[in-house]
């Protein structure tokens, strides 16, 4: 197995597990948890961890998918890079935002890694999934050519 492949699969399992514990949160009571989306109007907690649980998918499939079909190497780049997005902002959220005084939306959640397990384990998966697809997009960049010449 080449490093990009273990990378891949590896940023692949790791976002999984993060969707699953947002998944799991939200079945757990953060389903129906108010919150004023930005003064739009009202969007619940839970529906950013439903989105946060399909961002995962998404990009699960994206990394490992095109190892088995044959599609163009964007997809997986693209798929690193929501990576990265993904678990910059999940982080952000669940772990700065949300535990200050103004929360995310309004939404303060409890301190620590609380609720156990499942913050736990969404903290490791994001930090796995942003170093894992930075380390792999660093290694598949191309060097420029030099036309200076």
């Amino acid at each position: 197995m080449t490093p990009t492949v273990f990378l891949r699969v590896i940023g692949a399992v790791a976002a999984l597990v993060g969707g699953f514990a947002h998944l799991s949160l939200y079945n757990d009571g953060y389903d129906d948890i108010p919150s004023e989306f930005g003064g739009i109007g009202p969007f619940d907690i839970g529906d950013q961890f439903l989105l946060n649980t399909l961002g995962a998918i998404a990009i699960a499939l994206g990394l490992v998918v095109p190892l088995f079909v044959r599609v163009p190497d964007l997809i997986w780049k693209l798929a690193a890079v929501g990576g990265i997005a993904w678990a910059a902002i999940s982080l952000v959220a669940s772990y700065f935002a949300k535990r200050t005084d103004g929360g995310w939306f309004d939404f303060v959640d409890q301190p620590g890694l609380k609720p156990a397990p499942e913050a736990a384990l969404s903290v490791f998966s994001e930090i796995v999934v942003l170093v894992s697809m930075i380390i792999l997009l660093a290694l598949t960049a191309r060097p420029r050519r030099d036309t200076s010449q």
